[in-house]
């Protein structure tokens, strides 16, 4: 077992090697500078992150300030809602933060900074509370569990570790309610669900109340509407979209690799995952969706679209 953890740990350096190689010809090259002004000069990029460590997200965002100007989600689903693209403009980026991560608070002086209002999506029933994330709770691969449907899962869970998605830890793993009070007046806020569940492993009243209730308990916390959706994993059919239409969000972001124009579709928001680890090198990979294309077409995954419960 350790041999075959060691074969792994080496391969995995090796693709790291060859990205930060690629990262760095398309930085140093010029070839980024002509891509963007190609293909996505009048296109909105969207961005995802995690986790990142805030001097990682620091040297990104100071990257990427020179290079694009960043806007609000707000501002592009109202330009794609309303078929007017005269206010975005050239070279627009917008950043999201999935999950809500306590972290993510430390991202706040470079959020200032920068003048970045980027939206985090939060999973409702686990940020202000001592509650675990279920894809923390075990230590084995995570994407077997994924292609399994909710309830096994949550089961298997329960018998082998003790964990549900109610019970509360020692140490909390998302952001308080004191912390996202004190990020609301520079950072948007969307719902991610209630727990996390991969939602077309869900049945049909699940996967309902994972969006519905989240945005109901959001809405609360905040005192406001909320208006935005990012789909857990990326993993997402046409119930789902159904399910965030009728519940009144404005948008819902996929992992479809790809950039947003004016005639995307509000509730397949293409975006560019970004390793929130990643060098700056590998970054310039993957804001242009080099290495998140790859990585799908490995998966047999020809047009960006994310493979199922990758």
């Amino acid at each position: 077992m350790y041999g075959r953890k060691e074969k792994l740990d080496k391969v995995k350096k090796r693709q790291e090697l060859i990205k930060e190689a690629i990262g760095f010809l398309l930085r140093f090259s010029g070839i980024l500078w002509v891509i963007r002004c190609m293909f996505c000069r009048n296109k909105v990029t969207i961005m995802v992150y995690h986790k990142p460590e805030p001097e990682t997200f620091r040297k990104h965002i100071a990257y990427l300030a020179k290079r694009y100007r960043f806007i609000s989600l707000n501002k592009l689903v109202d330009a794609i809602r309303n078929k007017d693209w005269s206010d975005i403009p050239p070279n627009a980026m917008v950043i999201t933060i999935d999950d809500g991560h306590k972290t993510n608070y430390e991202l706040l002086d470079t959020i200032k900074t920068f003048n970045v209002r980027p939206t985090i999506y939060l999973c409702s029933h686990i940020v202000r509370t001592n509650r675990h994330f279920w894809f923390t709770a075990t230590s084995s691969a995570t994407p077997p569990l994924k292609r399994l449907r909710t309830d096994i899962v949550e089961e298997e869970l329960r018998c082998e570790l003790g964990y549900t998605h109610t019970k509360e830890y020692p140490e909390r793993e998302t952001l308080s309610k004191s912390e996202i009070i004190d990020m609301e007046p520079y950072v948007d806020f969307g719902s991610h669900t209630k727990f996390h569940p991969i939602l077309p492993q869900c049945d049909d009243a699940r996967s309902r109340d994972e969006i519905q209730s989240s945005k109901k308990t959001l809405g609360e916390l905040l005192n406001r509407p909320i208006e935005h959706f990012a789909y857990p994993n990326g993993d997402y059919g046409e119930r789902e979209v159904e399910y965030v239409k009728r519940s009144g969000h404005k948008s819902a972001r996929t992992l479809d690799v790809g950039w947003v124009d004016v005639n995307s579709d509000p509730y397949r928001l293409k975006a560019i995952g970004i390793q929130d680890d990643a060098s700056v090198n590998i970054l310039c990979g993957q804001v242009i969706g080099l290495f998140g294309r790859l990585k799908y077409l490995r998966h047999g995954s020809f047009r960006g679209k994310r493979p199922p419960f990758l």
